[in-house]
C-alpha cells in the first residue's frame, strides 16, 4: 500500500518537472532567454544577441507647383516679355500664395519691384501698362477717403512750442491784417498826388509831385478856416484774429521726411513742416492763408475729444472792439505826455 503512494508521488513529481521544461522551452523559442535558470546555469543564452531592427523615417516628397520666374535680374518698372519669364516646377512651400502659374498672365505688363533670376512673378508683383508702379507713400496709406494731405510751415511759437505728434488734432487761428485800398489801382491808400506844372521858360507842360491825397476839413482851432490835410505816416492795418480750420489731423510733425538723418553727434534739426490731413475746401483755406502771408498758429486739442464727442463751441472774431467790450478794456484820457518804447522786442525765429 504505502509503495504504491510513493509510486504515484514520484509520478506526479516526474509530471510537473516535464511541464516546467515545456514552458521554458517555448519561451525560449519565443524571446531567447529561459525564464528560470538552474544552479550552474548560464544566465544568457549561448551565441549571438539578435540587433532590433530600426526603421528609418520616410523622406516626404514635396508637392510641386507650376510657377513663372525670371531668367535674369529685372529692375522695376521692366515691361515682362516671354524671353525674361520661363515656366517650372518648384516646391510649393517655397512659392507665394498668388505666384504666377503661366507666363501669359503676366507677359506684356509692369514689374513693380525689382526681382533677382530664379524669383517667381507674383500676380499682384505687376501691373497693366498705363497704370502707376508705386504702391504709393505712407501718407496716403494714413488718409481716410475723401482727406488730403498738405504741408504749412511752421515756428516754436506758433506750433504749440512743438508738441503736436502724429495722431494729434489741431486747430488753426489766423491773424489777418486789413488796409483800405484805391478801388481802381487796388494799392493802399493814401495816393500819391501829381500836378500838370508849366514850364515858365519852356512852355512845357510836366507832372509834378505835389505830396499825398489827404482831404478838406474846417480848422476850428486857429485859423476857422478850411485846411488840406494829409497822412503824417502810412496806414496802419486794422487787425482781426479768427479761429479757422478746426480738428485737422496731423500726419507728420518735424523736418521734411526726404531729408537725411543726421550724423550722430549732430544737432538735430529743429521742426519746420507739419502735414496735415483735412478736406479739400480746407486744404484751399490753408493754400489762401500761406499766399497771403498771414499770421497763423496752431491749437492741440483734447485726445479725449474723440472718445467724448463735444458739439463745437461758437468762436466769434477777435478784433480791437472785442476786447474791449468783452474785457471792459477803456481806452485812456488824451496825456501831455507819453511813454517811449525802448525798442522792439525781438521775435525768436524757433
Amino acid at each position: 500500500m504505502v509503495r504504491k503512494f510513493l509510486q504515484g508521488v514520484l509520478f506526479m513529481l516526474l509530471l510537473v518537472v516535464l511541464l516546467i521544461m515545456g514552458y521554458g522551452a517555448w519561451v525560449y523559442r519565443q524571446t531567447g532567454a529561459v525564464p528560470f535558470t538552474f544552479p550552474g546555469m548560464p544566465t544568457t543564452p549561448a551565441g549571438p544577441t539578435a540587433t532590433p531592427t530600426i526603421t528609418p523615417t520616410p523622406t516626404p516628397t514635396p508637392v510641386m507647383q507650376q510657377a513663372v520666374v525670371v531668367n535674369r535680374n529685372l529692375p522695376a518698372g521692366t515691361l515682362l516679355t516671354a524671353d525674361d519669364l520661363t515656366e517650372t516646377r518648384l516646391p510649393s512651400k517655397d512659392l507665394p500664395p498668388d505666384a504666377a502659374v503661366s507666363a501669359e498672365q503676366v507677359v506684356g505688363k509692369l514689374l513693380r519691384d525689382a526681382l533677382k533670376v530664379g524669383e517667381p512673378v507674383r500676380l499682384s508683383g505687376v501691373v497693366p501698362r498705363g497704370q502707376p508702379i508705386g504702391r504709393g507713400s505712407q501718407f496716403a496709406s494714413m488718409l481716410r477717403p475723401g482727406e488730403v494731405a498738405i504741408a504749412y510751415p511752421i515756428t516754436r511759437l506758433d506750433s504749440v512750442a512743438y508738441a503736436p505728434r502724429p495722431g494729434d488734432r489741431v486747430d488753426v487761428v489766423v491773424t489777418f491784417l486789413f488796409v483800405d485800398v484805391d478801388v481802381d489801382f487796388q494799392s493802399q491808400l493814401s495816393d500819391h498826388v501829381l500836378l500838370l506844372s508849366r514850364d515858365v521858360e519852356t512852355g512845357a507842360y510836366a507832372f509834378v509831385p505835389a505830396g499825398m491825397l489827404g482831404r478838406v476839413i474846417q480848422d476850428t482851432h486857429l485859423f476857422d478856416e478850411p485846411v488840406y490835410v494829409i497822412p503824417a505816416e502810412g496806414q496802419r492795418p486794422r487787425m482781426v484774429a479768427q479761429l479757422t480750420i478746426r480738428g485737422a489731423r496731423v500726419l507728420y510733425f518735424g523736418s521734411s521726411p526726404l531729408v537725411p538723418t543726421a550724423a550722430p553727434g549732430a544737432t538735430p534739426s529743429l521742426p519746420d513742416m507739419v502735414v496735415l490731413a483735412v478736406s479739400p475746401q480746407d486744404a484751399v483755406v490753408l493754400n489762401f492763408f500761406l499766399a497771403r502771408g498771414a499770421s497763423s498758429s496752431f491749437t492741440l486739442r483734447s485726445a479725449r475729444e474723440a472718445l467724448t464727442p463735444q458739439p463745437q463751441p461758437t468762436v466769434v472774431p477777435v478784433t480791437l472792439d472785442y476786447i474791449q467790450r468783452h474785457f471792459g478794456v477803456v481806452a485812456p484820457e488824451h496825456q501831455p505826455w507819453q511813454i517811449v518804447p525802448s525798442g522792439a522786442t525781438p521775435t525768436p525765429a524757433h
